[in-house]
């Protein structure tokens, strides 16, 4: 059986450098249900997610990047 899978994208509002990118992926991806998140390509400000909306949440997903300090609203909502 397949797992579902949904797709957020993260607007950080600070600018991450490649380090803090890498330790809020690594933070994300330990996250039940998130099964990968990566910085966009063509901006650092995003961080795309996708998890298993059975397992987590956008809102808890979000409440991640902020309780390490950073502004961030997710795109779209």
């Amino acid at each position: 059986m397949k797992t579902p899978q949904a797709n957020i994208v993260v607007d950080v509002r600070q600018a991450l450098s490649p380090q803090t990118g890498v330790e809020l992926v690594n933070e994300l991806v330990r996250e039940l249900g998130v099964s990968r998140a990566w910085i966009s390509p063509r901006t650092s400000r995003l961080v795309l997610v996708d998890f298993d909306p059975r397992q987590t949440d956008t809102q808890h997903i979000l409440h991640t990047v902020t309780a390490r300090g950073f502004d961030a609203c997710l795109v779209g909502m």
